[in-house]
């Protein structure tokens, strides 16, 4: 009985101790984009007008269905990135965000930056858009 004991602990050890940290499942690809409508084309770049509705897309491959992700921004001219809102990854592994802009995104000189993270899996690359002043 001690012997088996002895084993049995012994191939415990060795199984907690050649096994690395769990690792989170983690994109192959996760692409961001802007865009001028909620369906259409889509760009790392974009330039908006005071007032127009600016919409935020990713895809995430392998989809990550389901799970919250959180849109993280970089405000003109700063140096640390701000949690965003929430949102959720869906079953085919797209995320979206739209608001509209008014005058506190308006800046000439610098982008705005943005992401989405999936806690514990990964980023998407940074997608930048600018809002100039209205027109009128």
């Amino acid at each position: 009985m001690p012997k088996r004991l002895a084993g049995a602990a012994l191939t415990v050890a060795a199984v907690l101790l050649t096994a690395g940290p769990a690792q989170a499942h983690r994109p192959r690809s996760f692409d961001s984009c802007a865009s001028y409508r909620r369906h259409g084309p889509c760009s790392s770049s974009a330039t908006y007008t005071q007032g127009d509705r600016i919409f935020l897309h990713a895809r995430v491959e392998p989809p990550h269905a389901r799970q919250d992700a959180r849109l993280s921004f970089l405000r003109p001219g700063a140096e640390f990135w701000r949690a965003g809102p929430k949102v959720r990854v869906s079953a085919t592994g797209r995320l979206h965000w739209f608001f509209r802009s008014d005058i506190v995104y308006v800046d000439r000189d610098d982008p705005w930056t943005y992401r989405f993270l999936i806690p514990g899996h990964g980023r998407s690359d940074v997608t930048e858009f600018w809002v100039l002043p209205d027109r009128n």
